[in-house]
């Protein structure tokens, strides 16, 4: 047999085995929305989608989340994300990772590599400020990645308030270098995030016109509403009155400012997500 031949073979064999994972994994999904469909879990058949909490410190000070900054500092050991992986290789389709600030994971560039080697989703969650020119040629090299940004204001102060940090500048610098690396790769998409309270609520429509910027595969506005009991500070000067700042308190005034938020990325062209709250 001529080295021509072997490789030919070779090649032939990888083509079916990847046939056969993509047709396993196929038959996995559809078993599993049988079940869902008919209201039973059988336990037999796999999960497809996986959402895992990867890294809990951040660091950032965000007034609805840990606005002391003290953060937990629970993480996976890479050995123990990869074992995990090996688990699930077979059958996943869709991985979800987030934090604390996922990117400040230290493994990070070794779980991207691990991830890249296989055909699935990843969707990232991410404040941005960890992003740099390599770490977004790594996030490239994925087969498929939503990543959603949260910065939640369209000004300096108003992000400086919320999010415990001056970082505004440099996050948007971030998420302008994720999108011009990323304009040739359709299948790389970049989300952004905006959480909504009172606080924010006069940027909303601001921040659209921010978001262009970074050619948005979608926006996102999510309300608070699981804070109606606090009263907590960051360090920005402030103090965050949870009955005020859910959007709850002010539902009238929201839901008004949401619909012409969604109007906007309409015009715009601009997919989006956004929840009107009866």
């Amino acid at each position: 047999m001529t080295n021509s031949t072997k490789v030919t073979l070779a090649a032939a064999m990888t083509g079916r085995k990847l046939q056969h994972q993509m047709q396993s994994v196929r038959a996995n999904k559809h078993a599993v929305n049988r079940d869902l469909v008919a209201r039973k879990a059988t336990g037999v058949h796999a999960p497809f989608y996986y959402h895992i909490h990867l890294y809990m410190p951040c660091n950032q000070k965000c007034i609805m989340c840990v606005p002391n900054g003290r953060h937990p500092k629970d993480l996976i050991p890479f050995p123990q994300f990869e074992a995990f992986f090996d688990q699930i290789k077979s059958h996943a389709e869709h991985i979800t990772l987030i934090g604390g600030e996922t990117l400040m994971y230290p493994w990070m560039e070794e779980v991207i590599d691990l991830l890249a080697e296989h055909k699935l989703a990843v969707t990232i969650s991410t404040n941005g400020t960890m992003l740099t020119e390599k770490l977004i040629g790594k996030l490239l090299t994925l087969r498929e990645l939503n990543l959603r940004c949260s910065i939640d204001a369209a000004t300096a102060e108003t992000y400086h308030k919320i999010r415990g940090t001056d970082w505004f500048e440099r996050v948007t610098r971030n998420f302008r270098l994720f999108s011009e690396m990323a304009s040739d790769y359709p299948a790389i998409r970049q989300i952004m995030v905006y959480v909504v309270m009172k606080a924010n609520l006069h940027e909303v429509l601001a921040f659209v016109e921010l978001a262009k910027e970074f050619s948005p595969h979608q926006i996102q506005f999510h309300p608070v509403r699981h804070v109606t009991g606090w009263s907590v500070e960051n360090g920005t000067g402030w103090t965050f009155n949870g009955s005020e700042q859910s959007c709850e308190s002010f539902k009238d005034d929201y839901n008004a400012a949401i619909r012409q938020a969604a109007r906007k990325c309409g015009s715009a062209g601009i997919s989006h997500e956004v929840m009107i709250m009866k």
